[in-house]
């Protein structure tokens, strides 16, 4: 079951698939910067929310992010994995150049503190973006946030930093279970999949 919300230029693009052998979706809740879907969890039996974020790129923009963020966070009541490209550096040190921290970070923050949300760590790098010049910026933009009762359900989750292809991006792995060796992974658009009528 794949679900998207659509680009807006070079940015901003959300694409979800969820294995329906694995999960049954109760009801997709769409914003301007994400997407939430409230699965059933069929191993676990448990009921659980996805929500998954493409944070404004542009400075006059990320306010409204944060805040369309509070706003979905607040509304929830059961556990909750919050992920994706936020486009906001948390600390100094997630970025390369050392150049200290975005206007929003404090605020950012501050949510994340609020909502007592955990940020799950990830193996395989520092950062997950480049601007991919001759002198590279790198920073750490997208990161996997949850509540203290998602952990609990999955207390084995271990985010994997996956090479990158085409865009400055890596691609995260979220992994459940037991950690096993996943050298052999990677994650490649097939063009192919934008013919399917059932792809949006």
């Amino acid at each position: 079951l794949w679900k998207c919300n659509p680009s807006r230029g070079k940015s901003g693009g959300i694409l979800v698939g969820i294995k329906v052998e694995l999960y049954d979706v109760g009801f997709f809740r769409q914003g301007e910067y994400m997407l939430q879907m409230n699965l059933w969890d069929k191993t676990n039996k448990v009921k659980w929310n996805l929500l998954v974020v493409y944070g404004a790129a542009q400075e006059e923009n990320k306010n409204a992010f944060l805040a369309e963020l509070s706003s979905f966070y607040s509304t929830n009541n059961e556990p909750i994995l919050i992920g994706g490209d936020f486009n906001i550096i948390r600390f100094a040190k997630e970025r390369n150049t050392m150049t200290g921290v975005h206007r929003h970070t404090p605020l950012f923050n501050s949510l994340i503190q609020f909502y007592e949300l955990k940020e799950l760590v990830m193996c395989g790098g520092l950062y997950t973006w480049t601007n991919n010049q001759e002198n590279p910026t790198l920073e750490k933009l997208d990161r996997i946030l949850v509540t203290r009762d998602w952990e609990d359900i999955f207390p084995q989750a271990v985010i994997n930093r996956l090479p990158r292809e085409i865009s400055g991006t890596n691609p995260l792995l979220v992994t459940v279970g037991k950690n096993e060796n996943l050298s052999f992974i990677q994650f490649q658009f097939d063009l192919n999949w934008l013919n399917n009528p059932d792809f949006f």
